[in-house]
């Protein structure tokens, strides 16, 4: 209740306002609205809340497109309650400082991370160092992304947060053909060629894009690989398999620091990734319910390159991650559901660290970790006399991992609905276990550790969340989402004194705001976007989690064959760089406040009932020109242009 109470008094104004609404509300029910079909919304195309009270806000390929966003920290600039870095405008530098997505304040840390990165549910990411790598995610053939700012134990595990890609599919029965070209500023330059077919019993989906630039700054180039392949079978109706092969390549140059920012010198460091994946799935229907079992491997390598630039060593790393996931859903006619599944996942990975000269290449692995887990939860629908329906929830997630232990992870909900009114409340336990980092870092970075990673446990997080939804009117809808994570026994390296030097589960910390979104449609042709958060974090010093951050976007058909796009935001001041893992370790990187402006123009162009599949488009970024950065002495770039094309068939 005090953890509740706390939650709450964050936004007490922002719902008091909503609350007035409510107020003004007759008692008789309320009918349902009625469809209104207008143009794209910008920035996301929805939030949703299950019956588990797990709210998800997904960022659909329109408005990926509309943002021109060519990768994930591009794609997830305007989402409320997300923060982006980066050093480049085509690649992600490994680190959290050159491409990173963080959400209400988790994922600064390094090595390891709190926010799990996945492609349709499978995990994507450093195998050996436990951390997001946006390059390894193929945004521009994604079908759309889903942001998950909390855990929730009965739709994955072993996080405190995730971001999940949806991969595409197949499209209309039929055929289908689309490609893109473009080039811009800073020696930009793009392609894509995507096709599909549907038919009676199946789809296929092939897709391929390349992205580079030569960066706003010398050294600052970068590139982008991915080819995507998925086809999917139904032997009968009540059954669809279907198969996903991911291949991507990448490199990104880090431009170093300007001179007298105090940050060491590491211009033309070289991070390159490379990975394949690849994902069976069967899904079957039954009456009252379905199921799912998915079986991936993911093979990779994230090599970074610094010896001849910064005189650091390179760490050359080699992972693999595997798993088995099983879910199955029954319901039953009284409105209640029933969910339950398991969960291994095997992570396989080694590192070697050579320095420059003659010193010793210190290797570790490799090494393999297992993680079992199982769920299960229920939930069940009541409707009561006043036209609300409410749904009450419970669940848990067993974990067992043959390092580091077992865990719980309760967690409790209740949704209601009343008319154009919607409410959820949560309360949630996430764990995220250490994963081979720990072991690979007392080997190749502070030997001195030893075997002290064997005594961890994994960090925990409470998770609060309180969310009220209102359609304000056909095409209007203001959401408010109040919000505390309470997290302990961080895993921190401690030096003596006294001795020995130790990995201990010692640190704390705490985070709650709110994040208020409205979207209105006051014409057919114009659709409007706007987004607040607030954020108070302790430490006081946690890195990308501003106070303040405010977003809006627009999407206006101006006419038949001519939309344009605007997105904006403003970010408060901010801590920066990565979470050490050093116990007491005090960030001293900090950025100032800035705004930016962003535009697309798209004219569609074709004849008869081809217009509007075909489409000349310019991209206006930092149309204001503003000068800001992500971390001292990285200046970002000033305002570019991209020209391009893009054809249906």
């Amino acid at each position: 209740m005090k953890t509740g109470l706390s939650v709450a008094i964050v936004g007490w104004k922002i719902l008091g306002g909503v609350g007035c609404l409510a107020a003004a509300q007759a008692t008789p029910p309320v009918p349902v609205l009625p469809a209104f079909d207008v143009v794209a919304t910008p920035i996301v195309s929805e939030t949703t809340v299950n019956a588990f009270g797990f709210q998800t806000t997904a960022v659909g390929r329109e408005q990926i497109d509309a943002m021109n966003a060519g990768d994930l920290a591009s794609a997830l600039r305007r989402t409320p309650g997300a923060t982006i870095s980066r050093y480049n405008t085509v690649g992600a530098f490994g680190g959290g400082e050159g491409g990173a997505v963080f959400l209400r304040g988790l994922g600064s840390s390094r090595p390891g991370g709190e926010i799990k990165t996945t492609l349709d549910g499978v995990p994507i990411g450093n195998g050996v160092f436990n951390h997001p790598l946006l390059d390894l995610l193929p945004v521009d053939l994604a079908g759309a992304v889903e942001i998950n700012r909390r855990a929730e134990p009965l739709s994955a595990g072993n996080m405190f947060a995730g971001i999940n890609l949806v991969s595409p599919r197949g499209g209309p029965m039929g055929a289908w053909l689309h490609g893109m070209a473009s080039v811009g500023s800073f020696g930009a330059r793009s392609g894509k060629l995507a096709a599909g077919r549907r038919f009676a019993a199946g789809e296929i989906y092939a897709g391929q894009s390349y992205r580079e630039a030569d960066g706003h700054r010398e050294d600052a180039e970068g590139r982008l690989g991915h080819t995507l392949v998925r086809a999917g079978w139904s032997p009968w109706p009540a059954l669809t398999l279907s198969y996903l092969v991911h291949r991507t390549d990448n490199r990104a140059t880090d431009p170093g620091a300007e001179a007298g920012a105090g940050l060491p010198a590491t211009r033309g460091d070289v991070y390159e990734t490379e990975a394949w994946l690849h994902l069976v799935s069967a899904i079957w229907a039954r009456t009252g319910g379905e199921g799912s079992v998915r079986a991936y491997v993911n093979d990779g390598d994230a090599n970074w390159w610094r010896r001849a630039t910064s005189a650091n060593a390179d760490s050359v790393n080699a992972y693999r991650l595997s798993g088995v996931h099983w879910r199955e859903t029954q319901r039953w006619g009284a409105g209640g559901e029933w969910v339950g599944g398991v969960d291994a996942d095997w992570t396989k990975g080694s590192t070697r660290s050579v320095p420059p000269g003659a010193g010793p290449t210190l290797a570790f692995g490799p090494e393999t970790f297992r993680l079992l887990s199982a769920y299960a939860g229920i939930n069940q629908r009541w409707s009561l006399a006043d036209a609300w329906e409410i749904t009450p929830s419970a669940g848990v997630r067993h974990y067992r991992h043959e390092q580091f232990g077992r865990a719980w992870t309760p967690q409790v909900a209740v949704t209601a609905r009343r008319g154009p009114w919607q409410a959820h409340a949560s309360v949630a336990r996430a764990v995220n276990f250490p994963g081979i980092e720990v072991a690979a870092f007392s080997t190749v970075a502070i030997p001195a550790l030893g075997q002290s990673w064997r005594t961890l446990r994994p960090e925990r997080l409470t998770q609060t969340e309180i969310g009220l939804r209102y359609e304000l009117a056909p095409g209007a809808v203001a959401e408010v989402t109040l919000f505390q994570n309470e997290g302990r026994d961080r895993f921190v390296f401690v030096p003596p004194p006294p001795p020995p030097f130790r990995f201990l589960n010692v640190e704390s910390s705490r985070t709650r705001g709110a994040e208020l979104t409205l979207s209105v449609r006051p014409l057919k042709t114009l659709s409007l976007f706007a987004g607040a958060a607030h954020l108070d974090a302790r430490p006081a010093d946690l890195p990308y989690a501003p106070r303040w951050s405010l977003t809006g976007g627009a999407t206006w058909l101006l006419r038949r064959d001519l939309t344009l796009n605007l997105d904006g935001s403003y970010v408060s001041a901010q801590w920066a760089g990565a979470q050490a893992r050093g116990n007491g370790a005090r960030n001293t990187e900090r950025i100032g406040a800035f705004a930016l402006l962003n535009a697309r123009l798209g004219y569609a162009f074709g004849l008869g009932a081809t217009l509007q599949k075909n489409e000349i488009f310019v991209a206006i970024e930092n149309a204001l020109d503003r000068d800001y950065r992500y971390r001292p002495g990285y200046p970002m770039p000033g305002t570019g242009f991209t020209f391009g094309v893009s054809a249906r068939h």
